[in-house]
This record gives structure tokens, C-alpha cells and sequence, in this order.
């Protein structure tokens, strides 16, 4: 297991291992204070609602989230982007469903047909203005989810590299157009970016496995351009004469190969 995918397990497991803990405090029927929503009503209305029972479905929520979440690594240490997403789209549908489902039909009130004490003795199951808060959160989430997502998207698949007459196109996350004339040196190292080292970076997508994008600073390559599979070997290396070292690499070591034999004979 490489370096970068070991680190995207322990960040996942702190992210989820907190969430874990809550899930137990509120299957237990404590914690209410800790949702949303809840806590921010009156005292009075929050006499209406069975608190166990909200807490005893927000826990179920986190333990089926955190699941999901561990799971983000093992489809990268699998290589399985699609279930990356698949992943990815149950984590969407189903928080934005149990929003759904919590705040209409007064799912947790102690007597559904109870009146609501903010509406003067009128009963209100859910009313159009709630009705519209719903939606939008649940618009504005689905939104958030879609971008996070499209970003994953373009950061984690592999770098299209077209090679021409007059040099070369890097087309990916801060890809760039490389001039025949600026390239100094083409060579193929029989390592992976991990065992070459990554270095710091400084303004570029650093992923939630091997992919790794943009601008990274170390001390043996200076500033340097990463369009990489951090794990796999080998890797392409591209001194400039004028601007940044690049490396590139795939997820496959001989598309890598097959890459750098044409950047090689169109640059010669």
C-alpha cells in the first residue's frame, strides 16, 4: 500500500471514527442537542417531538455514512473509479433523502396531528414556507455534492496527453501546452512519484488517492509539475528550459510507455 493511499485511510477513519462515537451516543437516545434543526427550537416545541426516536434515526444515518465513507479508500486501493461513484452517488441520495424524509409528515412529533404551539392553535402539518426551506437546502446540498463531485471527476482520471510536431498538450487539471523548442531533456525513471518524492504542494489537486495535479515544491526537483499516479511506475520526466520539471504518469505502466516513445520521436 503506497504512501498517499495509507494517509487517505487514516484522514477517512478520523473523519468517520468521530461520527462512529456520535452514532453510539445518539442510538442511545442522547444527544438531541447535537442535530440540526432541533436544537435551535423553542422549548416548548421540542416538547412535541419524541426525541428518542430522532436520535435513534440520526444515529442510524451516521453509522450508514460512515460506512460508506471507509469504503472511499478500498475503491481506490481496487482501482474501481466506478465505484468511487457509485459510492459517492448512495452518500448523496441518501442524506438528501433522510432530509427529506425527517422534515415532512412530522416524522418525529409524539402526536402527528398535535398542534404546532408556533401557530396559534392551528394544527400545520408542514407548510408551504417549509416546504420551500426544504427544498432549497435540499437544492443547495445537491449542488455542493454535484461540484465536489465533477471536481473528483476531473482531478482523479488520468491526464489526456496529445503529442504533435511543434511539442506536446497536456489536457488535465492545470494542464498546459508544452513548446518543442523549451523541452531540454526527455527521460523515463523506473520509479514511482512516490519513491522519486512527491514533494509539498503548492497549489495543485492532491486527491483522495494517487492522483496527484498541479504545482509541488521539494528539494530535489524545485518547483515541479505533477500530472501523476503517484503509485505506479514508471514515470516520464520533462526538463524544461524555461519553467517547471513535469512528471507524468498513469494508472497503467504501459500507457506510460507508450506515452513517452511518442513524446520521445515527435521531440527529437
Amino acid at each position: 500500500m503506497g504512501e498517499s493511499l495509507m494517509s487517505t485511510w487514516i484522514i477517512t477513519g478520523i473523519i468517520a471514527i468521530p461520527f462512529l462515537v456520535l452514532a453510539v451516543f445518539l442510538l442511545n437516545g442522547k444527544g438531541a442537542f447535537l442535530i440540526a434543526g432541533f436544537n435551535t427550537m423553542s422549548d416548548e416545541k421540542k416538547a412535541a417531538y419524541d426525541k428518542k426516536a430522532l436520535c435513534k434515526a440520526v444515529g442510524v444515518l451516521l453509522i450508514v455514512l460512515s460506512v460508506l465513507m471507509m469504503l472511499f479508500p478500498l475503491a481506490i486501493e481496487l482501482n474501481a473509479m466506478w465505484l468511487f461513484w457509485v459510492i459517492f452517488a448512495l452518500f448523496m441520495v441518501i442524506t438528501i433523502g433522510f432530509a427529506i424524509y425527517a422534515n415532512t409528515g412530522n416524522r418525529f412529533r409524539k402526536d402527528p396531528a398535535a398542534i404546532d404551539p408556533d401557530k396559534n392553535g392551528e394544527s400545520q402539518p408542514v407548510t408551504r414556507g417549509k416546504k420551500t426551506v426544504i427544498i432549497i437546502s435540499v437544492i443547495v446540498t445537491a449542488v455542493i455534492l454535484i461540484a465536489v463531485c465533477v471536481m473528483f471527476y476531473f482531478g482523479e482520471r488520468d491526464p489526456a496527453v496529445t503529442v504533435h510536431d511543434d511539442g506536446i498538450h497536456i489536457s488535465a487539471m492545470y494542464g498546459l501546452t508544452v513548446e518543442k523548442s523549451d523541452i531540454a531533456e526527455i527521460t523515463l525513471i523506473n520509479k514511482s512519484m512516490i519513491e522519486i518524492g512527491i514533494g509539498i504542494r503548492t497549489n495543485g489537486y492532491g486527491g483522495i488517492g494517487n492522483a496527484l495535479k498541479g504545482n509541488f515544491n521539494s528539494p530535489e526537483h524545485g518547483n515541479h509539475l505533477l500530472f501523476v499516479y503517484a503509485s505506479t511506475s514508471p514515470t516520464i520526466h520533462i526538463t524544461r528550459k524555461h519553467g517547471s520539471d513535469i512528471f507524468i504518469s498513469f494508472r497503467s505502466s504501459e500507457m506510460t510507455g507508450e506515452i513517452y516513445r511518442k513524446i520521445s520521436a515527435a521531440t527529437q
